[in-house]
């Protein structure tokens, strides 16, 4: 006797193509919520298409993940930009302050 094998049919085609690419992507980044990860997981088991996102999506970024070296922005830059933001706020807050004035004198 002989086991029957159970054959699964998975679809060719899939309607939501690009809300699933989406919805790998939030999956991948870990952006998804419970319910969407599930929601995902059983609608994977039967979309042959979106496996194959998922699939090549996984590698890309596991592939980029390898390959980038990770490094630290010097500490002279951080400090530049510090100072830029800085003074960038100082002059936005005395254009502020500017406009108020010139608001009082038109107001009276």
């Amino acid at each position: 006797m002989s086991n029957p094998q159970k054959v699964e049919v998975k679809k060719q085609h899939c309607e939501n193509h690009q809300k699933c690419m989406e919805m790998i992507q939030a999956v991948l980044d870990g952006s998804a919520s419970p319910d969407e990860i599930e929601h995902f997981k059983s609608h994977i088991d039967e979309c042959l298409p979106c496996i194959e996102g998922y699939e090549l999506e996984k590698s890309i970024k596991e592939g980029l993940k390898n390959k980038i070296e990770r490094k630290c922005c010097p500490q002279k830059t951080v400090d530049l930009l510090k100072v830029k933001i800085g003074v960038s706020l100082f002059i936005l807050g005395f254009v502020v302050v500017e406009i108020k004035i010139i608001q009082l004198i038109f107001q009276s």
